[in-house]
């Protein structure tokens, strides 16, 4: 039966992607839905029908791709894939397919023979994807709460890690993004107001509060609870902020420009963060016809970094067929997209 529709799914530990891509190659559809997995499983039972209801009619091909199985519900990762395949399978049907790092697109039965490969596997098909399309380059994703920078050259991926661990070592996943990232992991210290102030080691506040005082998330890109579980004004963010050098924001005048000079300062730390990473990335590959290609909610991070690098800077959405409102969404969903496209092509 002609497929008229290809489905890829990214599931993650705090949010559930789905992109879909027509015959042609075309996006039709791309959403984004939090699913915090650490406050159980039945977040991803009921995300699944709801998006299933968005998707066109037809005959749909499913593939689907998981970073959820490190969340600490699980006992280990090995328990966690099979938990998240089964609710899948459950979910989908079995006429579901997988993507392993080694093998590409892998049919059920075939995932659960490789069920090492599977995990945490989104970032090679995004950049399995970008290479198939481009010459060489850095495929660097930040998202809401972790960054990949992956390399590629000659249509395919260079990467030297193979899985968390590894890549967390040669720094291709950096545990730092633009939503979830508790502020006191970026600096002991910061200046405010003329002097060095310590900061409070706990999670009074997140990254999305710098990025909300700086405007530089648009509506929809945090979909997770704030720190103390309030609003998502500037006025929230920056009582937060104020929280973390152990006073009150109604102790400042907002007026004055100190909150957002603060902002700036996490975010300048958060940018030298990720540029060390990706220097030390590209260290190891050519640099002929090198480009950054940018995704994911932070991907604002990523074009400041390659102004700062002198390296030319394209977004993933340049790459895709899509209205342009569908354009902020390709990029915060890139795996989604990635890997709808992947699986169509890997029957065309």
């Amino acid at each position: 039966m002609k497929v008229s529709n290809y489905i890829g799914w990214d599931v993650g530990g705090a949010h559930l992607k789905v992109a879909s891509i027509s015959a042609s190659g075309r996006v039709g559809l791309v959403e984004q839905i939090a699913t915090p997995l650490w406050q159980g499983l039945d977040q991803l039972e009921i995300a699944f029908p709801k998006t299933m209801e968005r998707l066109p009619d037809g005959t749909l091909s499913h593939a689907l791709t998981m970073t959820a199985e490190l969340v600490d519900i699980f006992q280990d990762r090995e328990s966690g894939m099979k938990a998240l395949i089964n609710l899948c399978e459950k979910t989908l049907g079995s006429n579901i397919s997988l993507y392993a790092t080694d093998g590409g697109i892998l049919s059920l039965s075939g995932a659960y023979k490789r069920i090492d490969q599977l995990a945490s596997s989104n970032w090679h098909a995004s950049a399995t994807y970008v290479a198939s399309l481009l010459e060489s380059g850095l495929f660097v994703d930040i998202g809401s709460t972790t960054t990949d920078i992956i390399p590629f050259s000659n249509k395919l991926v260079t990467a030297r890690g193979v899985d968390d661990q590894s890549r967390l070592r040669f720094d291709e996943l950096v545990y730092t993004g633009v939503v979830r990232t508790p502020l006191m992991t970026l600096a002991k210290q910061v200046p405010f107001s003329g002097e060095w102030q310590n900061l409070a080691a706990e999670s009074f506040s997140n990254t999305a509060d710098v990025y909300r005082v700086l405007g530089a998330l648009e509506e929809g890109d945090d979909l997770m609870e704030t720190a103390d579980g309030g609003d998502k004004d500037i006025v929230s963010s920056i009582r937060r902020l104020a929280r973390m050098l152990g006073t009150d924001s109604s102790s400042f005048e907002i007026s004055d420009g100190g909150w957002n000079k603060l902002a700036q300062y996490f975010e300048e730390v958060q940018i030298q963060l990720l540029t060390k990473a990706v220097l030390r990335v590209m260290s190891h590959v050519e640099t002929r016809n090198q480009k950054i290609v940018g995704a994911g909610v932070g991907r604002f991070l990523a074009r400041k970094i390659a102004q700062r690098l002198n390296i030319p800077y394209l977004e993933f959405s340049e790459l895709c067929d899509s209205d342009p409102v569908l354009t902020h969404k390709c990029n915060t969903c890139a795996p989604a997209v990635a890997l709808a496209q992947l699986n169509r092509l890997s029957v065309a």
